[in-house]
């Protein structure tokens, strides 16, 4: 949030703050009859943030945990960059620092994080003093309201353009996640947003034998060597017909995909 509209927030809610209710996770619809207690994030997005004094800010740690993002915690600036490859987003907290200078050595040292996206945490004294540099970056007023770190961390994210997620996949593991699908490898299970989506387990096997390849193409034949345990393709389109009954399960389509690209003439691979 750039600074002019930082202050022009200030102004407007002075004297009259409307509480900010938190979001609750993915997935989950509460009302006073179905709430049962905390529930669990099916998906999870990566926040480095980078803190010289990282106590001082404890309730934003514990807003993003909150919100379902997984929070990774730097006291220096430099370890935060050569991990900022490994995040959805960097937090710089400038809120012990009163003077714009002492902040111009972590100024250049934020412009070598590259496309991952920052968001700069100051307090009232040095806002009124920043460049038009650091004013044109977002900028959050520390302390804010409550809810309000975790609105802004998936504004940015989410505005964020095609970058892809550091939380893209997590090969071999449980859960393993490919953009807002997250596959449970004990369960067999496939989310989007918290909710299960019910695939066969051919389908199923097709999905993650395309996420293991991480975008490599894989051959019609070579899937229906892993899958069905066979090398005879012969006349069948049978793995076409899975890949589109797969597909519209996910939400998906042919042309311009967001899951599963068509090779022509070869076969398929993850989506870009």
């Amino acid at each position: 949030m750039p600074a002019e509209e930082v202050k022009e927030r200030d102004r407007m809610t002075a004297g009259h703050k409307t509480p900010i209710r938190r979001p609750e996770p993915f997935g989950t619809t509460l009302t006073d009859e179905s709430y049962d207690g905390p529930q669990m994030c099916p998906v999870t997005q990566r926040v480095i943030l980078v803190s010289p004094f990282p106590g001082g800010i404890h309730e934003l740690v514990r807003d993003l945990s909150e919100g379902c993002f997984d929070v990774l915690v730097f006291h220096h600036w430099e370890q935060g960059i050569r991990n900022a490859q490994a995040a959805d987003l960097l937090i710089f907290d400038l809120t012990p620092y009163r003077d714009a200078e002492e902040i111009l050595p972590i100024r250049a040292i934020a412009q070598e994080a590259g496309n991952v996206p920052s968001l700069l945490l100051v307090n009232d004294q040095l806002l009124s003093g920043l460049d038009q540099g650091l004013m044109n970056q977002e900028l959050l007023l520390w302390p804010a309201r409550p809810g309000e770190i975790v609105y802004h961390a998936q504004r940015i994210i989410r505005n964020g353009g095609k970058r892809a997620q550091a939380s893209r996949l997590l090969t071999g593991t449980s859960p393993a996640i490919f953009k807002d699908l997250w596959i449970d490898r004990k369960k067999m299970a496939v989310y989007r947003s918290g909710s299960k989506i019910a695939l066969t387990k051919t389908e199923y096997e097709l999905l993650v034998k395309l996420l293991e390849q991480e975008g490599r193409v894989l051959s019609r034949e070579e899937l229906l060597a892993e899958v069905w345990g066979t090398s005879f393709l012969g006349g069948s389109n049978i793995v076409d017909v899975h890949i589109k009954s797969l597909r519209k399960k996910l939400g998906d389509r042919a042309v311009n995909s967001t899951y599963i690209s068509t090779v022509r003439g070869v076969g398929y691979r993850l989506a870009d």
